[in-house]
This record gives structure tokens, C-alpha cells and sequence, in this order.
């Protein structure tokens, strides 16, 4: 199993917070985030990427695809 380097959150665009092991992650499927201007437009490029992946590599963008979601979900909730 990868250890994951919960590094600090940075600020891309108006809202979109990410370290930078899932942006890396990201990059490696083309995704560059400095290009997006939401979480979701992140999310939606995540759900486009080919099919054609192994188990880890579909396991590595989900959890970054995950994370990513529940970070938006806590922005977006009222306190």
C-alpha cells in the first residue's frame, strides 16, 4: 500500500484546495488542475478518464477523486 503524503492544502483558482500528491495524481491522468476552474470540472475530467486503467491505477484516481468530493461537500456545507 502507498503512503500518502497529506501535505498542505493550496489554493488553485477561486476553490479549488489541493495537495500536492493529488495533483500529481491528477497530472499522471492529464489533468491539470491550474485549468480548472471548480472542483467539479476537476471531478467531471476524473470521470472521462479512459477506462484502460489497472486496479491501482483505477484505486489511485478514485481516492483522489473521493477526497476531492468530500472536500467540496465540507466547503459548500452551511456550519
Amino acid at each position: 500500500m502507498q503512503v500518502i503524503d497529506m501535505d498542505e492544502l493550496k489554493k488553485y483558482g477561486r476553490n479549488i484546495l489541493i495537495n500536492d500528491y493529488e495533483a500529481s495524481v491528477l497530472l499522471k491522468y492529464n489533468i491539470d488542475v491550474t485549468k480548472c476552474n471548480s472542483i467539479d470540472e476537476v471531478l467531471l475530467l476524473v470521470d472521462r478518464v479512459d477506462d484502460d486503467l489497472t486496479d491501482e491505477e483505477y484505486d489511485e484516481l478514485d481516492y483522489v477523486a473521493g477526497t476531492l468530493a468530500e472536500r467540496k461537500y465540507y466547503m459548500e456545507t452551511n456550519k
